[in-house]
């Protein structure tokens, strides 16, 4: 495992360092990624997820490193540690820490991001949560846009991926009509409902690639599709996602292969096989 983040400098606090247990592929830990470099947080990126070309082999379909597995049994991503005298150095807001080896950690991605920009909240820096509505605007985007994501993927039929698809798209129409010209989602500032989104939409060409039958400039109006491509770009100009994009297009496709073949064994795979929705896994 190479455990360097090659996209943004290696950042470490001397007092109360985090690691940060990540998969550069995966969209949840992606999440999780941009609050820490929204925020500035010290941080030390940690390489934690490989895909096994057989998905019968590993844990779920991966190797992962046993640094993670140490902290975190279930071997999730993201995954975040911090020693437990820097988590009671920090306001307990109730959050459910759990501890491993006198190892705080955190892994759901939603709760990652809440707990980070309760930390920068501490230090004055730009708060994601203004309103505490945004919080159920982004578990609701969580579930109508991230879980049917993969739905279009992995549907046995033409039809289920098609009506799939045209619940993926009207919740990203639902999302992108409260998004402020030139701004975000309901202010001129990102939001925890930009950074729970953006992933997916940053994934489009994984749909095209896969699905090209199914066309987004064809599911939504023209000037709601500019707003939309207008928007994924201002999100791509911030530092905080570009210092979280991949570097090979040709290398993400084949991660997601997997989906697009019915053959992932992730957590998401088997839920979305099974008949369960992706934020239910």
């Amino acid at each position: 495992f190479n455990n360097s983040q090659p996209n943004s400098p290696l950042l470490t606090d001397p007092v109360h360092p985090i690691n940060f247990y990540s998969a550069w592929f995966c969209p949840y830990a992606q999440r999780a990624w941009i609050t820490l470099e929204y925020h500035n947080i010290p941080y030390e990126y940690i390489e934690s997820l490989s895909v096994k070309k057989n998905q019968s082999e590993g844990d779920h379909g991966y190797q992962k490193n046993p640094r993670l597995l140490k902290v975190n049994p279930r071997g999730l991503v993201p995954t975040l540690e911090f020693t437990s005298e820097a988590f009671a150095a920090m306001k307990d807001q109730g959050f459910t820490i759990q501890t491993v080896h006198n190892v705080a950690m955190l892994s759901d991605s939603m709760i990652c991001m809440r707990f980070l920009n309760s930390i920068a909240a501490e230090k004055d820096k730009q708060d994601l949560i203004p309103r505490a509505s945004l919080l159920s605007d982004a578990k609701r985007f969580n579930e109508k846009i991230c879980s049917t994501f993969y739905e279009i993927l992995m549907k046995a039929s033409r039809d289920e991926q098609k009506l799939s698809f045209r619940n993926f798209t009207s919740s990203i129409a639902e999302f992108i009509d409260d998004v402020m010209d030139g701004g975000y989602y309901k202010s001129i500032l990102p939001t925890i409902v930009d950074f729970t989104v953006i992933p997916w939409l940053l994934r489009f060409p994984i749909l095209k690639h896969y699905r090209p039958m199914f066309k987004f400039e064809e599911s939504m109006s023209e000037m709601r599709y500019k707003k939309l491509l207008d928007y994924i770009r201002r999100m791509k100009e911030l530092s905080a996602v570009r210092n979280t994009l991949w570097k090979d297009e040709k290398a993400i496709l084949r991660v997601y292969e997997r989906y697009a073949d019915g053959t992932a064994e992730s957590q998401v795979g088997q839920a979305i096989r099974n008949g369960r929705q992706a934020h239910n896994a």
